[in-house]
């Protein structure tokens, strides 16, 4: 009994960290997100572009005070207006939606 308690526990550990990849999004244009006081871009929905990703609301987050920050914002600021397509590297697919949000670490097209 006790084995089968370590081996649920063990396996809820290892699917709650999904680990880091790509999010890649045909048309920035369809992404939700919300630009908050501290600085932060929440990106809403890249689940609905990956369906390994967490869903709504907070999980997914671009600090836009440092220099990358500003950067990337502008990047996505012209592939969403452009409806151009981009590649997101997120620090974690299956982060909380509240609390903990796994930040975009670089982007691009390659």
């Amino acid at each position: 009994m006790r084995n089968l308690i370590a081996l649920i526990f063990f396996l809820g550990a290892s699917l709650s960290h999904a680990g880091a990849g790509y999010i890649h999004v045909s048309d920035m244009s369809k992404v939700d997100y919300q630009l908050v006081g501290d600085g932060k871009v929440y990106f809403r929905n890249l689940n609905e572009f990956n369906s390994a990703a967490t869903g709504c609301c907070y999980a997914f987050a671009l600090d836009t005070t440092t220099p990358y920050g500003k950067s990337a914002w502008s990047v996505i600021l012209m592939k969403m207006a452009s409806q151009k397509p981009l590649s997101l590297y997120v620090q974690n697919y299956t982060p909380p939606t509240s609390g903990n949000p796994a930040m975009i670490d670089h982007l691009g097209n390659w």
